[in-house]
């Protein structure tokens, strides 16, 4: 017979005084008689297999929902704050004010995004939700623009170029106790040439021709002495001219109906800024009124114009 450690339940012989195993000591009489307690599991071998303990779950719903949350985060970042936040042409105000100051206002009824649909028919959405189809000539300021008839001297034809896309915009601002008014247009034809690549071609062939460089000075300079800021250079992939001035004398002699301001009302001038820029596919026409931007400023209009078209 055996007999089984009350402590740790190893089995010993019958004769034993000792657990051969823990070295508890068995009585006299209570324990030579002992069997298994109940209170002790059974001994079990050191190599024997313990049971697998049971799989956890994969926590689906918890996956689920991290999933659903960044889906949500996604939806918000793209599809609803572009909504709410200015953009395009209706952070130019914005910008106007950054640049400025005083008060800057989109004027929504004439300004808008203008889509060629053919036969020289755009669709036309102005920022106050009006949609219609205008002609080419129709549309805001594209008399600041080059003309979509022309005639090639590189190519020898005569071709009808109307632009795929044309941006317009008018923002009217208040600075100093003073209106003033911003004018913008900008063209992008998905195709060359177009008059915008043969403008840009006939500018950069000067712009990259070193001997130009002194011909540029020096017109610079003649601007400057008669209180006139221009420059011809390059930015952002365009080719352009800028012109600024503040001189009241000059201005004075400028006939105000040459300059799309009638709708405007407009009837004396006190500054005038002007931004002309070409590339192989875009042209961008900037008129500021009563206000005389610096070339910096003006970069910075243009620039937050140029990524609408």
């Amino acid at each position: 017979m055996v007999k089984y450690c009350p402590k740790c339940g190893y089995p010993n012989s019958d004769d034993a005084n000792f657990c051969v195993r823990c070295g508890y000591q068995f009585s006299a009489v209570g324990d030579q008689q002992s069997q298994q307690p109940n209170s002790q599991p059974p001994y079990i071998p050191a190599n024997s297999n313990s049971p697998e303990s049971p799989k956890k779950k994969i926590p689906l719903k918890a996956i689920i929902g991290g999933i659903l949350a960044i889906i949500i985060i996604l939806v918000v970042f793209l599809v609803v704050l572009p909504l709410i936040s200015p953009h395009g042409v209706s952070a130019l105000a914005s910008t106007a004010q950054s640049e400025f100051g005083g008060k800057w206002v989109i004027a929504k009824c004439k300004s808008g995004t203008a889509s060629y649909m053919g036969n020289g028919e755009y669709k036309v959405k102005y920022l106050n939700g009006t949609v219609v189809y205008e002609s080419y000539n129709s549309l805001q300021f594209t008399n600041l623009l080059s003309p979509p008839f022309s005639s090639s001297s590189a190519y020898q034809i005569i071709y009808n170029a109307y632009p795929s896309k044309v941006v317009f915009s008018i923002i009217n601002g208040t600075v100093n106790g003073e209106k003033t008014y911003i004018i913008l247009i900008g063209a992008y034809w998905n195709y060359t040439p177009n008059p915008a690549s043969e403008t840009y071609s006939v500018i950069n062939s000067i712009l990259s021709n070193s001997s130009y460089s002194a011909s540029i000075s020096a017109a610079e300079a003649q601007a400057k002495s008669q209180g006139i800021c221009f420059v011809l250079s390059s930015f952002n992939g365009l080719d352009y001219y800028y012109t600024s001035t503040a001189n009241t004398t000059l201005l004075s002699q400028l006939p105000i109906s040459s300059l799309p301001l009638q709708s405007l009302g407009v009837t004396s001038i006190s500054a005038l800024g002007a931004f002309e820029g070409v590339s192989n596919n875009e042209e961008i026409a900037v008129l500021a009124v009563n206000l005389a931007p610096t070339n910096s400023q003006m970069q910075s209009i243009v620039s937050q114009f140029q990524s609408c078209l």
